[in-house]
């Protein structure tokens, strides 16, 4: 497989002190990529550093072989960005905000705009002012603005944060359909349900450190078999068993409380088996449920 992205001892510390990566490395190829972690983890101090918005303090970064800080004009001609919060013109129609944009990137062609709001399911609202969006609407012209030239790489921030699920699944054919013929896409998410539909490699940041990268199986594997569900008859039982083992989750019912556990060494014979979920894995990862 092609490397696309080479991320190589990376740090990044703010003028405050704070640390915000510490000596990151992993690879990506085409194909959808996850990028996991908490609010704080890190990943929006990537992602700037990936498109070049932030200068690494260390370590260096290669996009289709160049390098993001010596050769940035021809990193940014391959990188389509969505960040978090795309600031719109809310007076502009979607035609004209996703062609100003085309042009801000050295693209002025109307059929190439028109083309990628088709994409997007978009081109019957091209002439609707910004501000009469939904906020899934809104996404789909953050993704045409950034795919506008069909970038080798795309990188997306929380795109599917705070939509509908209707909204979630369109969002994710969009993403897969673009990773297509070689390209890559790189989805930074807390939303484990969208990298188990689409990525079949992913990287977990936790607290500014990699805390693994490879493929989702490979992360399943290392829960495979220790997953179980204990009941519990209030919340007193459930205190004490979050210093015994990692909790995974919790649900509620009139009989009182299913917790579904890490049983690693067997402390919990009265315990069911329950199949692993890419979820357990990732909560796992980052210490349990009153961690997460």
């Amino acid at each position: 497989m092609h490397t696309n992205i080479e991320i190589n001892h990376i740090t990044k510390k703010y003028k405050n002190g704070v640390t915000a990566l510490d000596d990151i490395s992993f690879t990506v190829g085409s194909g959808v990529f996850g990028l996991l972690g908490h609010n704080g983890a890190g990943k929006t101090t990537l992602m700037k550093t990936l498109v070049t918005i932030l200068p690494p303090s260390a370590g260096t970064i290669r996009i289709c072989g160049y390098d993001t800080q010596k050769q940035g004009n021809e990193v940014r001609t391959r990188i389509g960005y969505l960040p978090q919060e795309l600031a719109m013109y809310p007076s502009l129609s979607v035609f004209d905000f996703v062609n100003y944009m085309a042009e801000l990137k050295g693209i002025r062609n109307k059929e190439a705009v028109r083309e990628v709001l088709e994409q997007v399911e978009m081109l019957e609202y091209a002439k609707r002012k910004i501000r009469e969006l939904s906020g899934g609407m809104k996404r789909r012209v953050g993704i045409a603005q950034a795919i506008i030239g069909y970038p080798q790489i795309l990188v997306v921030d929380e795109p599917t944060a705070g939509l509908d699920p209707e909204e979630r699944v369109r969002f994710r054919g969009l993403l897969s359909r673009y990773a297509r013929e070689g390209r890559t896409v790189l989805l930074s998410t807390h939303i484990v349900e969208d990298v188990f539909q689409l990525c079949e490699e992913l990287a977990v940041l936790r607290k500014g450190h990699l805390f693994y990268a490879g493929t989702s199986a490979a992360l399943m594997k290392q829960v495979k078999g220790k997953v179980k569900i204990l009941h519990l008859e209030d919340e007193r039982q459930l205190i004490d068993l979050q210093k015994k083992s990692i909790v995974l989750s919790t649900t509620y019912d009139r009989h009182g409380i299913h917790a579904r556990i890490m049983d690693e060494n067997a402390l919990f014979p009265q315990a069911t088996s329950a199949m692993a979920t890419l979820e357990d894995a990732y909560v796992y990862c980052m210490g349990g449920k009153i961690h997460a």
